[in-house]
């Protein structure tokens, strides 16, 4: 008779299951404006999920060729070792994939490189969102003591000395003399063509409003309950949202250690306002299995401790004895609270992430 009921529970299982995967299919062969609520820690609504378009841009062919030679050339650097290109890899998604940045004379910064697609949706740049444009964000790095280190100054002097640039920046903008205002359009001006990662999301989540029905059908059966918890019981959507999966805003995730060494302000650094210690710019999960490892510290390696974390309800630092009337000790975001995912879920959840 026990055998007969332990019979009876997995075929009941098995047809539940089974019913489950027949109903995502289901609301998911709909139109996205018809897919079933989303669900955030705040319960604001989010931007719908839709495919990341380029903004258009008034560059010339001209102006994007010398922007990308500007890109990949070390001549913006102390030392002639260090461009653009080599922190933001072609292949990695414009990133690095290493868990910070490496600069001249071999120097590691503190925070993991960012890829680059949709610079025209970031409404800030940099982890703490100290440049408000992309033109602002371009020069930067070139002056950074850590990064290519070398005065902007030097930077144009060079290019100014330099016959090919100088014609070339001719060709782009009629003129011969290179301000800095036209090294940073130009860089901007090649940036902007970089394309978001080519990736399985962007097919489906484009079919998906053309066509819901064959778009649905291009997931697996973990990767549509994977999107499904990122948009309900997992509430990714309360900060990753819309088509660049990020609410261009600042949160503290707890992974500031302040107090301590390795010490991180954030974009308190930035502001110099103290509520904003310990917060960071919310990044785009696009291409994310390409643009490991992750957060601003480059701590996680892998998705699925990375999901535990945020699944027992973040990481809630204490402070220590030094600093436990210290007034400013950031508190993680309230908008991270545990999910109770089961293992399942979460494996459901990293399927999901692997074809973003």
């Amino acid at each position: 008779m026990a055998l007969i009921r332990l019979f009876a529970t997995a075929c009941s299982f098995l047809v539940t299951t089974a019913v489950a995967g027949d109903a995502l299919r289901e609301w998911y062969a709909a139109p996205i404006e018809q897919w079933p609520a989303a669900i955030t820690a705040d319960g604001h609504a989010p931007l719908a999920l839709s495919p990341l378009t380029p903004i258009g841009s008034l560059a010339t062919e001209q102006q994007i060729k010398l922007g990308e030679k500007l890109f990949n050339d070390p001549i913006l650097s102390r030392d002639n070792t260090v461009s653009c290109a080599s922190c933001h890899v072609k292949s990695l998604s414009f990133q690095d994939g290493l868990r910070s940045a490496k600069g001249v004379r071999e120097q590691i910064g503190n925070r993991n490189t960012p890829a680059i697609f949709g610079i025209d949706h970031w409404q800030s740049f940099f982890w703490d969102g100290r440049a408000q444009t992309a033109t602002e964000q371009a020069l930067k790095p070139i002056e950074n003591p850590i990064e290519m280190d070398l005065p902007l100054e030097e930077a144009l002097k060079r290019l100014n000395t330099s016959t090919d640039y100088k014609a070339a920046f001719d060709e782009a903008y009629g003129k011969e003399h290179i301000t800095s205002a036209m090294l940073a359009m130009a860089l901007v001006a090649f940036e902007r063509t970089i394309p978001p990662p080519d990736s399985k999301y962007q097919r489906f989540i484009a079919l998906a409003q053309e066509a819901p029905k064959k778009a649905q059908a291009m997931l697996s059966e973990s990767q549509l309950e994977g999107l499904h918890l990122f948009r309900t019981k997992a509430k990714c959507m309360t900060c990753h949202e819309g088509a660049l999966l990020s609410d261009n805003d600042f949160h503290v995730t707890g992974f500031h250690r302040y107090g301590l060494s390795f010490e991180d302000l954030g974009r308190s650094e930035f502001t110099q306002n103290v509520r904003d210690i310990g917060k960071f710019r919310t990044p785009s999960l696009l291409g994310v299995s390409k643009t490991g490892p992750w957060m601003h510290n480059g701590l996680f390696v892998q998705f699925r401790p990375m999901i535990e974390q945020y699944n027992a309800g973040g990481f809630r630092p204490k402070p220590n004895r030094k600093n436990a009337m210290d007034p400013h000790y950031p508190k993680t975001t309230p908008l991270i609270q545990p999910l109770n995912l089961s293992d399942d879920e979460i494996n459901a959840l990293v399927a999901f992430l692997n074809i973003l």
